[in-house]
């Protein structure tokens, strides 16, 4: 790895701590270099303006919580990977809410762009797409899982609810007298349960 490398990576590691810690609004270029011990002009060496590194972080966040959250025990069956799939959204919410606060900032930042310079981001998301159809299929194999006519529509649906649910929660908070009146992390907890039931070979049809 070069030293230029290394130093993007220490400007990433920076702005995504304070990023996590503060409104992305709030954060700006002179902060970011101020916190990495850089000037603004050579900040600009590694990140030709403010949304390529914005983009950078949440690449850099995305590969993290890849790798720290939803690599599975191969041993496991097919349903049982599948339920730590689930989990790992209520585990993140849990212990590390500010994330989903940052995706939703960084959801809205990037409808605002005329290009959306998302490349490497998107790419990252086959990553947990392809867990997840890989322990379905086990769970075929080992008959743990029921098929499912569309397995791809249900994957967007089922995690694009739990993580719009988790997004919702970590970065709303209450709005609404009756949001205080469930704990939150039952909520992620229950749609998590809706989901593997619909997957699940032995639930009982009604």
């Amino acid at each position: 790895m070069s030293i230029k490398d290394i130093r993007r990576i220490n400007i990433i590691d920076v702005a995504v701590k304070l990023f996590l810690k503060e409104s992305m609004a709030d954060v700006k270029i002179k902060d970011v270099a101020a916190k990495a011990g850089i000037g603004e002009a050579t900040f600009y060496r590694y990140f030709p303006n403010r949304t390529s590194l914005i983009v950078a972080c949440a690449t850099y966040l995305q590969e993290t919580i890849a790798q720290k959250y939803f690599v599975f025990d191969s041993e496991k069956t097919g349903i049982e990977v599948l339920e730590s799939f689930y989990h790992r959204f209520l585990e993140i919410f849990n212990t590390h809410p500010e994330l989903y606060k940052y995706l939703s900032e960084f959801d809205a930042y990037c409808t605002r762009l005329a290009h959306k310079p998302l490349e490497k981001y998107s790419e990252n998301f086959e990553f947990f797409h392809d867990a997840y159809i890989a322990a379905y299929k086990e769970g075929l194999a080992d008959g743990t899982v029921r098929e499912i006519e569309d397995i791809d529509i249900f994957y967007f649906s089922s995690t694009h609810a739990m993580l719009s649910l988790c997004k919702k929660l970590a970065f709303e908070g209450d709005i609404v007298a009756q949001d205080a009146l469930v704990d939150k992390s039952k909520e992620i907890k229950t749609l998590g349960e809706v989901c593997l039931y619909y997957l699940k070979k032995d639930r009982v049809e009604v």
